[in-house]
């Protein structure tokens, strides 16, 4: 895949690329080892922010990127906040 979007034009030596490329992959491992039985981090995350139905026999998916981009924004604010000692 990786390749492929080089191949596309894509800077894939490019840091946020490299970044983001890095969520995916864990993403995906979460995947794999829950289908393996295994526990892994992201799963929660899917859990938690990814609904899924079902209708008419074809699953449908929605992420929750308004929560998510409320929690990163969260988590950005805590930065900049002074530290108390």
């Amino acid at each position: 895949m990786i390749h492929t979007m080089s191949e596309n034009g894509l800077d894939v030596s490019d840091k946020t690329f490299i970044r983001d490329m890095a969520m995916v992959i864990s993403m995906v491992n979460g995947s794999i080892y829950r289908d393996m039985g295994m526990s892994h981090i992201t799963q929660k995350f899917m859990e938690e922010y990814v609904e899924i139905e079902e209708i008419d026999g074809v699953y449908q998916t929605e992420v929750d990127f308004e929560t998510i981009g409320e929690l990163a924004n969260l988590i950005e604010d805590d930065y900049d906040d002074p530290e108390v000692s």
